[in-house]
């Protein structure tokens, strides 16, 4: 009888030792600093790829369209439009064969000032298709809207007298054709630059 006891006994599993507190916290803080160093990383490249496309991006000029003057200047912004977007619903609006909620490119011609006027639309990108003074700009349409850019541009507080003499957009198109808003330009089509109370030329038209 006492043989069978012991027999039990040690047969029974062995309990597994609670797992002590420190260990749980350096698990739960190595986690916590991959998430971190993940983060960091993906903010990094994705500064670099915007300082890239500043960088190297071709420069295109997009005339500004007249918005709601209510909604024009919110203290340290000012909302934007561009006359592209209505060229581009007015070719959409002949073109019953396209999805309207697609996206697509517009071939734009590009004058000796860099301002981009509409030539065509395009339902991908084919660089291979551009004459020498073309660009595709990547737009989107959401409903009754079109997208071509950010339609919004933050400056300063203090400084919004100076951009009410905004008539362009100054873009960076990148070689996918998705163009990133990089200041605004006056009808003189220079860079307005309200901090140093100077202008600065455009890049020269190309060739």
């Amino acid at each position: 009888m006492t043989d069978n006891i012991l027999t039990k006994r040690a047969s029974k599993p062995t309990s597994t030792p609670p797992t002590h507190w420190s260990q749980k916290r350096a698990f739960t803080i190595a986690i916590v600093l991959s998430g971190l160093i993940i983060v960091l990383i993906v903010m990094a490249l994705s500064v670099v790829k915007y300082e890239t496309h500043l960088m190297t991006g071709d420069t295109v000029l997009l005339e500004l369209a007249p918005v709601d003057p209510r909604g024009f200047m919110q203290g340290d912004y000012m909302t934007l439009r561009y006359d592209l977007e209505r060229d581009i619903l007015e070719r959409l609006a002949t073109a019953s064969n396209r999805d309207k909620s697609s996206d697509g490119y517009v071939i734009v011609a590009l004058d000796e000032h860099n301002v981009g006027h509409f030539v065509r639309l395009a339902d991908s990108h084919q660089p291979a298709t551009l004459a020498h003074n073309e660009k595709a700009i990547h737009y989107r349409r959401r409903h009754s809207s079109i997208q071509i850019a950010t339609n919004a541009y933050f400056f300063q507080e203090g400084n919004a007298e100076a951009f009410e003499a905004a008539e362009y957009g100054v873009f960076r198109l990148n070689d996918n054709g998705d163009p990133l808003l990089a200041s605004l330009a006056n009808e003189a089509f220079e860079v307005i630059e309200p901090k140093e109370r100077s202008k600065t030329p455009l890049d020269s038209p190309p060739d």
